[in-house]
């Protein structure tokens, strides 16, 4: 009696199991899945399910920026704080525009009990008569500011002429994907540009048609329109 019960609960955990990684393979079938399915569970508290979709989904998806930032995200919010960390820092090293992830590092860099900021000690030093350092230190922070300001408008950049390729060349699912990351990641500027690109070479309705066929979430695509119209108007009137 009891070996037949113990076969039965493996047989339902088993089911369990392969149920519920039928359910994952289906949102890993394309990196948009998988960001609009992980935002989803972050939404909704599920930060579990959230950080095993991503940590299978990079796996086929290395290189995508916005999976590790809500990877990281999903941990944050778990109160993981040091793999988060890990995470953003993974992010922004694909993408140094990632809004999300540059959030989450400076919350966590204000809030940290280890986060006095590295001027404040380098004045210590000063006090403790290593000006050579503080000097150093200052050029060093300067050099890093504006390498990264040069890095940051160089990606920028790069998203944009590969945006413009893929629309050109009739590839509108990922198209819509990277107008979907823009909008999550709330570059306002490079996604008006993005609707400008579309109403240059697409009609309005045109435009429209391409973006309710492709853009996946009812919310993201509302917007979208919103910014469509109101850029045909504008484009309108200058002419």
């Amino acid at each position: 009696m009891i070996y037949r019960i113990i076969c039965l609960l493996w047989v339902f955990v088993s089911v369990s199991a392969n149920a519920q990684a039928t359910v994952d393979e289906k949102y890993l079938k394309s990196e948009k899945r998988v960001v609009v399915q992980a935002q989803k569970y972050i939404e909704a508290g599920e930060f579990e399910k959230a950080q095993a979709l991503t940590a299978q989904a990079l796996k086929r998806y290395a290189d995508n920026d916005m999976i590790y930032a809500l990877q990281g995200e999903a941990l944050y919010l778990a109160k993981k704080f040091e793999p988060a960390e890990a995470r953003f820092m993974q992010a922004l090293n694909l993408n140094p525009l990632n809004t999300v992830a540059k959030k989450y590092i400076e919350e966590i860099r204000t809030t940290s009990e280890l986060s006095e900021s590295v001027l404040s000690q380098e004045w210590k030093s000063v006090a403790r008569d290593k000006i050579g350092d503080f000097i150093v230190l200052v050029i060093g922070i300067w050099l890093g500011t504006t390498l990264n300001s040069i890095g940051a408008r160089v990606a920028r950049w790069r998203f944009r002429v590969h945006s413009k390729k893929l629309f050109l060349a009739n590839d509108f699912d990922d198209f819509a994907d990277l107008l979907e990351i823009q909008l999550s990641s709330n570059e306002l500027k490079p996604l008006r540009e993005s609707m400008a690109f579309m109403l240059r070479h697409k009609t309005l309705e045109e435009s429209i048609a391409i973006l309710e066929e492709y853009v996946n979430r009812p919310d993201h695509l509302e917007t979208f329109v919103r910014m469509l119209k109101s850029d045909a108007k504008r484009m309108a009137e200058e002419s």
